[in-house]
């Protein structure tokens, strides 16, 4: 198979980073995987971002040397590193009678951005780089998001509604940028270095700094409540006004 692959720099905010087997067979799966639909792999067919293989025969492909000699992997530590990467929502995979099919998630995301532009200066005739392209706003705020979550490369479909539901309240990226890591530095100081999982929490801790924002800043002191009479004052009050001694005569009688 020729050919190149792109790589995220998102791979290096993963945990598979840190994991060598998991690492290898990710960068292994990736540049086996289909670029294209229809292509058949050992008689079967497979789609772009999809390739077959079993467990023994990963074994094998991963084998590194150690000293003169090379060293197989168990198909045991296989699995362990396909359960991560599955839950880190970097692949999917489902068993066949031929081996197990790997879906690269994101494949076409990644491998086919900028394939225009790289199209385009081929038909021009240029080779002038690319001009610089401004990161869209979900996509900044995602990144930070996966960032300070510190696992996986991929956001659910609640946690990209919440995104979109924090740009249309019309703050600006920067300060969005700076609340989350406000946000991010209260919530593990306050759960012993937890990390937040779902955006929905950013969310409503935006809503709610943006409500306190936009409350309305006065510097009219509000009159104080009027004062309780009680049964003494009430008295006095009336004897005063009909002209009544407290000691129970009017006034000008002996």
């Amino acid at each position: 198979m020729e050919g190149w692959v792109k790589y995220h720099r998102k791979i290096l905010e993963n945990d598979i980073w840190y994991d060598v087997t998991s690492f290898r067979l990710f960068t292994y799966l990736l540049l086996q995987a289909s670029h294209q639909d229809g292509v058949k792999i050992n008689g079967i067919e497979v789609n772009k971002g999809q390739y077959i293989r079993s467990y023994s025969k990963l074994a094998e492909d991963l084998a590194y040397k150690e000293g003169r000699g090379s060293k197989k992997l168990a198909k045991s530590t296989i699995s362990k590193s396909v359960k991560k990467l599955v839950d880190s929502q970097m692949i999917e995979t489902k068993d066949t009678e031929y081996g197990t099919l790997f879906t690269i998630v994101n494949y076409c995301k990644y491998q086919d951005s900028g394939n225009i532009i790289e199209r385009n200066q081929e038909k021009a005739g240029t080779t002038s780089p690319p001009e610089e392209i401004n990161v869209p706003a979900f996509d900044q705020i995602e990144g930070k998001f996966i960032q300070q979550r510190g696992s996986g490369l991929n956001i659910s479909a609640s946690d990209a509604q919440a995104i979109n539901e924090v740009l249309r309240l019309g703050i600006p990226l920067e300060t969005i940028l700076k609340w989350m890591d406000t946000i991010y530095q209260h919530y593990i100081q306050r759960n012993n270095g937890r990390t937040i999982r779902a955006f929905k929490y950013y969310e409503e801790a935006i809503k709610t700094q943006q409500q306190k924002l936009q409350q309305p800043k006065t510097n009219v002191t509000p009159f104080p409540k009027p004062k309780k009479e009680n049964s003494i004052d009430a008295l006095a009050r009336y004897a005063q006004k009909h002209g009544v001694k407290l000691g129970g005569t009017q006034d000008g009688n002996t």
